[in-house]
């Protein structure tokens, strides 16, 4: 996780949610986790499904802070791609 700077969100307002976006998925993660210890003890899921569904949490929050990741990158590959215009 990486908080933007100033000049980041002049560039790219956007980054701000995102980064709350971020913290609210590895929170998700964390808490779930607290409460589930067992996820990983557990091979049958089906049993339980709220243990199911937190694990379906999980995996989502992990997605989305992939796709955050994802963003960020594709701003970074985008500003170099501008920085070698020759206008």
């Amino acid at each position: 996780m990486t908080r933007p700077s100033v000049q980041q969100l002049a560039a790219a307002p956007e980054l701000a949610a995102l980064a709350v976006l971020e913290v609210a998925a590895d929170t998700t993660v964390l808490a779930l986790a607290a409460v589930y210890p067992e996820t990983h003890a557990l091979d049958d899921h089906d049993d339980y499904p709220e243990l199911r569904a937190a694990l379906d949490l999980i995996d989502t929050a992990r997605a989305v802070a992939a796709c955050v990741n994802r963003y960020r990158l594709a701003l970074v590959l985008a500003q170099e791609r501008d920085d070698h215009l020759p206008f």
